[in-house]
């Protein structure tokens, strides 16, 4: 973790692999879900988990839920910030390409400003994942707060 931060610095990029299983266990709540709500004929039919369901919504095959992409974004804030993002930062995203099974998904970002308010700097970023051969797929902003001796 740095602690001096400024505009133009990349964070240190996660990579993992998308595999059927992390595709799997993601879903899994989403099965109980359905479950407790008394749909258990929805359980396991979906474009996540179900390659005919997904096929039949013209997809090429299942597709990984957004949300487990954006973990992945938390997780390279959170090894980036430590609590200055878990305790006063932000993150939204936004799902622009499909994620499939054997994607090789890298999590990126980079400080675009420093905003300062005071003894208070943040971190704003832009970050994003992107496939093997540089496609991005989920898009977003961040924020996270810096430690008080950080450049601006």
């Amino acid at each position: 973790m740095a602690e001096h931060w400024s505009v133009g610095d990349r964070l240190a990029p996660i990579t993992r692999h998308m595999t059927a299983e992390r595709m799997r266990w993601y879903c899994e709540g989403i099965d109980t879900a359905l479950v407790a709500n008394g749909m258990p004929q929805l359980v396991g039919s979906n474009i996540h988990t179900d390659d005919d369901v997904a096929r039949r919504s013209g997809l090429a095959g299942r597709v990984a839920d957004g949300m487990i992409s954006t973990n992945w974004l938390s997780s390279m804030l959170t090894a980036s910030f430590g609590h200055g993002f878990l305790e006063g930062g932000a993150l939204r995203t936004k799902y622009i390409v499909p994620i499939f099974e054997d994607d090789l998904i890298t999590a990126c970002g980079v400080i675009t400003d420093i905003e300062v308010d005071g003894d208070r700097r943040t971190a704003v970023l832009d970050v994003w994942c992107e496939k093997a051969d540089g496609t991005r797929c989920t898009v977003g902003h961040a924020r996270a707060r810096l430690p008080s001796g950080s450049s601006h």
